[in-house]
């Protein structure tokens, strides 16, 4: 019997002999924590979740301070993340090392 809904391509997999934190940062840290690249995938997805909440969790105790704190914050961490994407100024993060 055929399968109702077919399965994808897997992804492009590398195996890393590194370490973990070498590994994930080599590969570009947000490649291999939503896109699989290497085989530390779930230790990276688990590091994004706990700085997700964490900044989440940083936004809205400052929104119950003020809220132009949280707007402020939420502002920084917009222009960091543009930055970060568009002159690759932390090593690995949106983009493997080359």
């Amino acid at each position: 019997m055929s399968e109702r809904i077919p399965r994808r391509e897997a992804p492009e997999f590398r195996d890393s002999e590194d370490g973990m934190f070498t590994s994930i940062f080599d590969d570009g840290f947000l490649r291999v924590a939503l896109d699989d690249a290497n085989q530390y995938g779930p230790h990276a997805m688990i590091i994004f979740l706990g700085v997700v909440s964490s900044l989440t969790g940083l936004v809205l105790a400052l929104a119950m301070i003020d809220p132009i704190l949280s707007a402020g914050s939420i502002a920084l961490l917009l222009s960091v993340t543009i930055l970060e994407s568009r002159f690759r100024i932390l090593r690995g993060l949106f983009n493997p090392v080359e």
